[in-house]
């Protein structure tokens, strides 16, 4: 997969895609690359909820 594809995969994770729905839509690119993606990009988006709960007053 190139960066493109990667950020395609990426983008529709972070929409709220489930895997299987990236899986149906893929169906080209290596299970395991979409998989890694979908994981990578979760993740993210859950360190990212986290950090805009806290708040610091200065």
């Amino acid at each position: 997969m190139n960066e493109q594809d990667c950020r395609a995969v990426e983008n529709m994770c972070l929409t709220g895609m489930e895997l299987d729905g990236l899986l149906a839509c893929f169906p080209k690119f290596p299970r395991e690359e979409i998989e890694r993606i979908y994981t990578a990009a979760r993740n993210r988006s859950v360190d990212d909820a986290v950090d805009t709960l806290i708040s610091i007053n200065c």
